[in-house]
């Protein structure tokens, strides 16, 4: 079987997904946005103080402890990051060993990548949820992405026939703003997505930078509260989308 190289199994997780679920976070990803609360997922080098190099056998054992869990709660396996997606080959592995089990899939992306790699992974997934980190370009070269690639790769997910959900971390002074939520409903008007989560910033992962001897630029930016999504979750609502905060 082939290796993989994640940071992180965490069990009985209930913010990834639908149901009880297991999270694998591998590591690798070729974005940089500086409000990043997992920043140990960025480099794929296992010489940093996260990180392990596994095989598929030992992250599918870890899976299958926790069926009766899923059976149970609607849950499954989420493969997220980092940007899973930069080990898809691995990420198919597991995804298709889940199926064949009965486990739900779900793949939790940034969408940043060549298309191919969405293809090798699709035939075994039940669910994606697709990042949107801004409705610009301008936006998307601050972080080192590029916003037509994610957005016709969402448009190919969702033409492929798998449910889609979009979640937006929504970041003090980068996207925040009503006009900013404006511009990410048209660039969505033209794929079928229905449901949209904002995800308020918060300040969990900072200690992570700490740890890793790194400066974290929104060290002194207030967590947002639910009550800040008011103003971006109507515009969102007037523009027919299925909305809600997220955790």
């Amino acid at each position: 079987m082939k290796e993989i190289t994640i940071t992180n199994i965490q069990h009985f997780s209930i913010g990834d997904g639908p149901g009880i679920r297991t999270t694998v976070f591998l590591k690798g990803c070729n974005l940089h946005c500086p409000w990043c609360h997992n920043p140990e997922t960025i480099s794929p080098d296992v010489t940093e103080q996260y990180g392990r190099i596994c095989t598929i056998e030992s992250i599918v054992d870890e899976i299958m402890e926790d069926v009766e869990f899923y059976q149970e709660s609607g849950g499954g396996v989420t493969l997220s990051g980092g940007e899973p997606l930069l080990q898809a080959d691995a990420c198919a592995e597991i995804a298709q060993i889940c199926g064949e089990e009965g486990i739900p899939v779900l793949l939790d992306t940034a969408g940043n990548v060549e298309f191919y790699l969405f293809e090798k992974v699709l035939p075994y997934i039940d669910e994606c949820y697709f990042d949107l980190k801004s409705g610009t370009e301008t936006g998307y070269a601050q972080v080192g992405g590029d916003l037509q690639w994610t957005i016709d790769n969402m448009g190919a997910v969702v033409a492929a026939g798998v449910p889609t959900v979009v979640r937006i971390p929504i970041i003090p002074g980068f996207n925040d703003s009503v006009g900013s939520a404006e511009q990410m409903t048209r660039v969505l008007a033209g794929i079928e997505i229905k449901r949209v989560d904002l995800l308020p910033f918060h300040r969990l992962g900072s200690s992570k930078y700490t740890a890793l001897g790194k400066n974290y630029q929104y060290k002194d930016i207030a967590t947002m509260r639910p009550e800040q999504m008011k103003d971006l979750l109507a515009i969102f609502r007037e523009n027919g989308f299925e909305v809600a905060v997220g955790g």
